[in-house]
């Protein structure tokens, strides 16, 4: 029987997906889901901040992505991670001029800018508690993230790591035009578009949130696909 002499360079994954800038509305929800999830004053005003412009939800920020996550308002979608944007820019996704935060970065596990060093010990001894290394810094994705109320925190919340917590990456395995030298930052792509890993106010409102879910109306083909493969 002769061998094979040819083979294919890519495989078409068995679930299609598209990312799209999130609209507004699941604004009216989520509000509901934060007044009864979240008790104290400061937690909920951090977590209050999204507001609506031109049909898109606006306005996001670390906490609020986390929040909108795990609210289970998203009908299956997930947060877009880097590589998703970096693929989705490469088919044409117009998110010029716009913030859109990805996860959160940590370099050390505390920080001299005061409102993140509580935030940043945690995640450090979570990390510690599971044994992996924080080495020269990690990339935590949003999926891998949970809010717990904290009265010591001036948030009044503290990020802990979820259950399975996967796809912790290596900070240094990806390119970075902006980057904090300790503690803990917001992880985006910046409306100039460079990729940020600096900038401390894990509350400050700014940006798009862009999601990603299977592509059940069937634009996303193998076709597509495979362009998508030649691209890269």
């Amino acid at each position: 029987k002769s061998m094979a002499r040819e083979a294919a360079l890519y495989e078409i994954p068995k679930v299609l997906e598209k990312a799209r800038v999130l609209d507004d509305s699941v604004l009216a929800r989520y509000k509901e889901s934060v007044k009864s999830a979240y008790n104290s004053d400061k937690a909920r005003e951090v977590l209050s901040k999204f507001g609506a412009q031109n049909g898109e939800l606006t306005n996001s920020n670390s906490f609020m992505l986390v929040a909108l996550q795990n609210s289970g308002l998203l009908d299956g979608a997930r947060i877009a991670t880097r590589q998703d944007l970096e693929t989705a820019l490469k088919f044409g996704l117009d998110i010029s001029g716009n913030y859109i935060d990805f996860g959160l970065s940590l370099r050390t596990p505390r920080d001299s800018y005061k409102p993140n060093d509580l935030l940043a010990e945690t995640l450090g001894k979570e990390l510690k508690q599971r044994r992996i290394k924080l080495g020269k810094g990690k990339l935590i994705p949003i999926s891998a993230l949970r809010l717990r109320e904290n009265s010591d925190s001036e948030y009044g919340l503290v990020f802990d790591l979820s259950e399975d917590a996967e796809g912790l990456e290596n900070l240094f395995q990806f390119k970075w035009d902006y980057m904090r030298e300790q503690g803990l930052a917001r992880a985006g792509l910046g409306g100039d578009g460079g990729w940020y890993s600096y900038y401390e106010g894990l509350a400050g409102d700014g940006g798009r949130v862009v999601v990603v879910s299977d592509d059940a109306s069937g634009e996303a083909t193998a076709k597509n696909f495979l362009d998508a493969k030649l691209i890269l």
